[in-house]
């Protein structure tokens, strides 16, 4: 019973070959493009049942609603972000501009009350000269 390399690479080989042409035939089965056109009908009816399926399960509409939800969700983000952007930047703005304005009023005050001080002692200096 002793087998000889030639008789063990020549089963090798004769099981490498039933090996392929199964695999071969395996592929020719799960073919796409075969399978659609030995059987066009039966893929439209298929087709035709799933929506058929989907469509009174109601699984379209709940997929639906949860699309939109998400994109509500996402948008109420958004919109959370931009609006408090948007505040800081209005107070960011607004103190600038008090701030200006402040500076100018003291400003103008200062000039307000530096010309006052003038009409001042000239008013009392002619009092005491007279």
């Amino acid at each position: 019973m002793a087998e000889t390399s030639h008789e063990i690479r020549r089963q090798i080989a004769d099981t490498r070959a039933r090996i392929g042409t199964t695999i071969a035939a395996l592929e020719h089965k799960v073919d796409p493009h075969r399978v659609v056109d030995e059987h066009p009908l039966t893929l439209v009816g298929v087709a035709f049942g799933t929506g058929l399926l989907l469509g009174t399960t109601g699984a379209t509409g709940r997929a639906v609603k949860e699309v939109r939800q998400q994109v509500r969700g996402g948008a109420d983000r958004i919109n959370n972000s931009a609006g408090t952007a948007l505040d800081g930047l209005i107070e960011a703005v607004l103190g600038a501009a008090t701030a200006t304005i402040t500076a100018k009023m003291s400003e103008l005050l200062q000039v307000a009350l530096g010309s006052s001080d003038k009409r001042t002692s000239k008013a009392g200096g002619a009092v005491r000269a007279a």
